[in-house]
C-alpha cells in the first residue's frame, strides 16, 4: 500500500511571491479609486490634449488603471471625450492591451511556480485548457461580455501560453467593449444619438460572437460544454 504524498510545506519562501503578487493587486486596485491625481489625469482633457504629451499621459494613466483590473469603461470614455472616436479607440485599446500585459507578466513571475507546485492535475488541466489554443481561448473568454479582465490576464500568466498569443487576442477582443466606451463618450461630447445606437450594437455584436465561439471551439469541449 502506498503511502499517502506528502503534504506541501508551504514555507514563507514559497508563499512569498504569490503572496506579494496578490497584496499588490488587492492594495492598487482599493487604492487607486481613492487617487485624485489618477482621477485628474482621466478627467483633465485640457491637459490630455496637450500634445503628444498629453497622450502619453493618457497611455500611462489609464494603463495603470487597467492593469490593476479597474474598469476600462471609464477610461474608455475618457477617451472618448477628450479624443473623439478614431483616436480614443486607439488611445484606449492601447492602454488597455499594456495594462492587461501587465498583469499577465505579473502573473507569471507571481504565481505560475507556486501552481505548478502546488495545485498539481487541477492546474494541469486549467493549462491544457488556455495553452492547446492561447489566440482563441483568450480572443473568446475577452469577447463574452461577463467576467473579470484581471482575472483572465491572471490565468494567462500562470498558463503556459506564450506572451504573444495573449497579446494579440487581448487587443483584438477587447476592441468591440472599447469602441462602445468611446462611442458613449464621444456621444457626450458632440450629442450624437447615432453613437450610442452603434455602441449598443457593438456591445450586442461582441456579446453573440463570443458565445458563438465558446460553443464552437474546443473550449466548449473543454470545459463541458454541449
Amino acid at each position: 500500500m502506498k503511502p499517502p504524498p506528502p503534504a506541501p510545506a508551504y514555507s514563507p519562501k514559497v508563499l512569498f511571491k504569490p503572496v506579494l503578487m496578490l497584496l499588490i493587486l488587492v492594495a492598487g486596485a482599493i487604492g487607486l479609486r481613492h487617487v485624485p491625481a489618477l482621477e485628474h489625469v482621466l478627467g483633465s482633457t485640457a491637459m490630455l490634449r496637450a500634445g503628444l504629451g498629453g497622450r502619453l499621459v493618457f497611455v500611462a494613466g489609464a494603463s495603470v488603471w487597467c492593469a490593476f483590473g479597474l474598469p476600462r469603461q471609464v477610461a474608455g470614455f475618457a477617451a472618448g471625450v477628450t479624443y473623439g472616436v478614431a483616436e480614443g479607440l486607439a488611445m484606449i485599446t492601447s492602454a488597455s492591451t499594456l495594462g492587461c500585459v501587465a498583469g499577465f507578466l505579473w502573473a507569471r513571475w507571481g504565481g505560475r511556480s507556486w501552481a505548478e507546485a502546488r495545485l498539481g492535475p487541477r492546474f494541469e488541466k486549467l493549462d491544457a485548457f488556455l495553452t492547446h489554443k492561447p489566440f482563441l481561448s483568450i480572443l473568446t473568454l475577452r469577447l463574452l461580455p461577463v467576467g473579470s479582465a484581471l482575472l483572465l490576464n491572471l490565468l494567462g500568466g500562470v498558463s503556459g501560453m506564450a506572451v504573444w498569443p495573449f497579446v494579440a487576442a487581448t487587443l483584438l477582443g477587447a476592441l468591440p467593449q472599447n469602441a462602445v466606451a468611446v462611442l458613449l463618450g464621444a456621444g457626450v461630447q458632440v450629442g450624437s444619438g447615432w453613437q450610442y445606437g452603434l455602441g449598443g450594437a457593438l456591445f450586442a455584436l461582441s456579446a453573440v460572437l463570443g458565445l458563438w465561439l465558446w460553443r464552437h471551439t474546443r473550449i466548449a469541449v473543454a470545459s463541458g460544454q454541449p
